[in-house]
């Protein structure tokens, strides 16, 4: 059987008649007849009552097409699956996350990945406008119609301090002890970050004092071993110098999450599949 016929009788039964259809279908009405009375044929009971008002799908058209759709969309799947195979998904990475990334890959044996340092932001865009198939990042504050995200992990937040530091001996530190010290905060994916933890400052009446920022979270440790301040925006799953430590925070400060982002129309089920492993296995 020829699928295109079966596309043709769906979209006579969109249509309700094969005069609309035919123009939807840019198929000369004549034809598109001829092709609907052939699949008729083959299959041996009609599909449609005819008026002059249109058509209209008979018991045995509507049992055949609610079938014929499932097929159809499992055909087309399979069609996209096999055409993907072999093609390389470019999946942007924020900074910082390379312990994430590297666990997500492990999960990966089939999918063939380009690895492409962006910001969060700059994911959103580039999957939106298909340049990236998914994206590793920061949880933004909303996202455009069609973008989905997945959670991958929470981080609780610490400060991150020199070993040397008065404040790094302490076994939990406030806020209020941190805030005459400067927050160092990188540049990268540092908006939504530097409002999600300068507002726990202020739920608590302090006004952090803010220090240097750095282009990556390399950087901002570097300024932090260097004596410049300290940082919120460095988690745990990072490899640390060994002359920094973290100290955790007393007071309730939302988490750093990390997210896993798609064009909902784009075919990444493995990936989503492995962020889902990581998602239940923290």
């Amino acid at each position: 059987m020829d699928l295109r016929y079966v596309r043709y009788a769906m979209a006579i039964a969109r249509a309700g008649s094969l005069r609309r259809a035919s123009a939807a279908l840019g198929i000369a009405q004549p034809t598109l007849s001829e092709q609907l009375k052939a699949l008729e044929k083959e299959i041996g009971v009609e599909l449609f009552s005819r008026s002059s008002s249109g058509v209209q799908l008979t018991e045995a058209g509507e049992v055949f097409l609610a079938q014929a759709t499932v097929a159809v969309d499992a055909y087309e799947r399979a069609v996209a699956a096999a055409r993907g195979t072999g093609q390389t998904t470019r999946l942007g990475v924020a900074d910082g996350l390379a312990d994430v990334m590297a666990r997500l890959l492990s999960q990966l044996q089939n999918t063939r990945l380009s690895v492409v340092p962006t910001g969060t932001a700059e994911q959103i865009v580039s999957i939106v406008d298909g340049a990236l198939q998914a994206g590793l990042g920061y949880a933004p504050g909303s996202l455009p119609r069609g973008v989905a995200r997945l959670l991958v992990h929470r981080y609780p937040v610490r400060a991150l301090l020199p070993r040397g530091h008065p404040l790094a001996g302490h076994e939990a530190l406030s806020l209020a002890d941190l805030a005459a010290e400067p927050l160092i905060m990188p540049e990268s994916d540092a908006v939504a970050g530097a409002r999600r933890f300068l507002e726990g400052f202020v739920r608590h009446g302090l006004h952090p004092r803010l220090g240097p920022s750095a282009a990556t979270h390399d950087l901002v440790m570097n300024q932090v071993e260097s004596g410049a301040g300290y940082a919120l925006c460095v988690h745990e799953g990072v490899t640390l110098p060994e002359g920094l430590a973290f100290v955790p925070i007393k007071e309730d400060v939302p988490p750093i999450e990390v997210v896993l982002l798609w064009n909902r129309q784009t075919e990444v089920h493995d990936l989503v599949s492995a962020a889902r492993h990581l998602a239940r296995t923290g």
